[in-house]
């Protein structure tokens, strides 16, 4: 199997920009944006870039909650 055909598990430690950007349910731009404001950390192995998985953890974590909306009757 090619390294570009094996995909990040829950368990890694590491995974490549799209696995990060499925993840988290988010575009590759999306993931580039957020290593460059610091909310997200990703180191280089050689000229790759990869994102640290406890990063996008933590960064999902941070977001707001959403809050129940009663249903309208009606509808």
């Amino acid at each position: 199997m090619e390294a570009s055909q094996i995909k990040a598990t829950p368990a890694s430690i590491l995974c490549a920009v799209p696995e990060a950007a499925s993840m988290i349910g988010r575009g590759e731009t999306f993931i580039w944006g957020a290593i460059a404001e610091g909310k997200i950390e990703a180191v280089k192995s050689g000229k790759r870039t990869l994102v640290v998985v406890d990063s996008l953890r933590a960064y999902a974590a941070s977001l707001p909650r959403v809050r129940a909306v009663r249903e309208m009757s009606g509808r």
